[in-house]
């Protein structure tokens, strides 16, 4: 028996033998969005649209269908009785669902009240070989189809498409609210000599040219803070960093940061940045400042309104988890680590041993509402500046929300000579195995040395972002194209 791809390929064959192209190269009439007729239309006028055929239902010697054209849906009917027989038999012999067709005709009312176009002209815009997997409005259950095709699941299901507006429009307005604070958007390179500006492992490539192994960039931070000592007071980049690292609900190796910095300012001012910027955008975006995220299995309602609560890293440790890590002994924090299966490479660091139980213990636990958590360790945050009452702290904070850390920040480092001493350290850690230690970088300390103002600096997640807002819980519904590996039929083939 035949395969659909083969009978459809038929199909494609027989409009040859016709003179007919299956792909031509534009509608042969003006177009209007489909938008615009759901919208706008009343009974009586024209409308002529195009779009994919996502459903047809034969009633006799009348056909509905209806058509898709982004994201609206529009039904169109064709009746033996009121169009040429030539129209009709080449609907029912040449059109399937998933084609691309244009369609002109009148706009009426059915009986059940559905807005409808009654068909006069028809034009193939585009045949498809395969149908969609499942009906319109339906979703995909298997998620490898869904993250390896996913245009498959945007194309079938409204839902999937909304999260992606979600973060399109996401993305757009957190532009609009920086530009409108006075910040430029710069660019900084994705190929890097010396990859830097957060604890990771990166990628690398080999750059002919140069003859030398270069790496994609881990963070946007290190080149926007040059931008500040050139002379940019405010700046902000949004673009991909990529770590060799996990791949779970919350990660994933290509992801979308936003970064920036601002000269003359210090991580309070950032706090109050970044919490006006994700509440702001909500409202832009949602039309509220008030969500629901699934935590423990169940929809939780977060408040994105400022002002967020703010609490130190020891405090919270202190009131969540009845914990006193500030004067703990190593030996009980090192219990701890224990207990947790967390493993430091590169030996053992009491600041880096409490970060990351905080982040266990406490944030992904606890932290639901939006909660800056302030003055980390400062063997935690090598390009962070010490806490000005306490040089045993860092002046950063971490953003969490729904128990996942949205953003980082700090009150920047601008003493040269600190960061290179911070610097060695790195490599020390480097030398005894933590891959994810900072190298040294000489050119961003000869870039300090000739001066940079005070410096405040945030890393935002927009992924993570996106799924607060979305109110899903792993970061592959909210990337359009996640990672997944490939499968063998998909190498040999491609």
């Amino acid at each position: 028996m035949a395969s659909e791809v083969e009978l459809r390929r038929d199909v494609k064959r027989r409009l040859a033998e016709l003179g007919i192209d299956p792909y031509p190269h534009a509608p042969k009439g003006a177009v209007t969005p489909v938008r615009e007729v759901v919208r706008a239309s009343s009974p009586g006028s024209a409308a002529s649209v195009a779009g994919r055929v996502v459903g047809i239902r034969r009633h006799g010697g009348l056909v509905f269908f209806d058509l898709v054209d982004d994201g609206y849906r529009i039904q169109c009917s064709v009746s033996r009785g009121e169009v040429s027989r030539d129209l009709f038999d080449f609907f029912e012999k040449f059109v399937d669902v998933g084609d691309f067709v244009y369609v002109a005709g009148q706009v009426y009312y059915t009986k059940r009240g559905e807005l409808t176009i009654a068909v006069s002209d028809l034009q193939l815009l585009a045949k498809a070989l395969r149908s969609p997997p499942v009906k319109w409005g339906h979703r995909i259950v298997d998620p490898e189809v869904r993250y390896r095709k996913r245009y498959l699941d945007v194309m079938v299901t409204p839902q999937v498409r909304r999260i992606f507006e979600i973060r399109f429009r996401t993305i757009e307005e957190i532009r609009r609210f920086m530009w409108d604070r006075g910040y430029v958007e710069v660019e900084t390179p994705v190929l890097q000599p010396i990859y830097g500006g957060a604890a990771a492992r990166p990628f690398k490539t080999y750059v002919e040219a140069l003859g030398e192994e270069w790496y994609l960039r881990i963070s946007l931070e290190l080149y926007l803070k040059r931008f500040i000592v050139a002379g940019f007071s405010k700046v902000f980049e949004i673009g991909k960093n990529f770590r060799n690292e996990d791949i779970d609900v919350e990660h994933n190796p290509e992801f979308t940061m936003m970064e920036s910095y601002e000269a003359y300012a210090d991580y309070n001012d950032i706090m109050k940045l970044t919490e006006e910027l994700v509440g702001t955008v909500a409202r832009r975006v949602l039309g509220t400042d008030v969500v629901e995220f699934p935590t423990g299995g169940e929809p939780v309602k977060i408040n994105l309104s400022p002002p967020f609560r703010r609490t130190s890293l020891y405090d919270a440790f202190r009131e969540f988890a009845g914990i006193d890590v500030e004067s703990m002994p190593d030996d009980e924090v090192k219990e701890y680590l224990r207990k947790y299966s967390i493993r430091l490479t590169g030996g053992y660091d009491r600041g880096r041993a409490v970060v990351k139980l905080f982040d266990r213990i406490v944030g992904r636990e606890y932290l639901i509402q939006p909660t800056f958590v302030t003055d980390f360790p400062r063997s935690s945050s090598p390009l962070a500046k010490p806490h000005r009452s306490r040089p045993d702290l860092a002046e950063r904070f971490e953003l969490y929300v729904g128990g996942m850390e949205l953003a980082n920040a700090y009150t920047e480092l601008n003493d040269p000579e600190l960061q290179a001493s911070y610097f060695r350290e790195e490599e020390e850690r480097r030398r005894l195995g933590d891959l994810e230690a900072h190298p040294f970088d000489w050119d961003f300390v000869e870039a300090l040395e000739h001066g940079m103002p005070p410096t405040g600096g945030l890393g935002l997640g927009i992924d993570r972002l996106v799924m607060v807002y979305a109110g899903v819980a792993s970061i592959k519904e909210v990337i359009p194209f996640p990672m997944v590996k490939p499968r063998e039929f998909e190498q040999k083939r491609g």
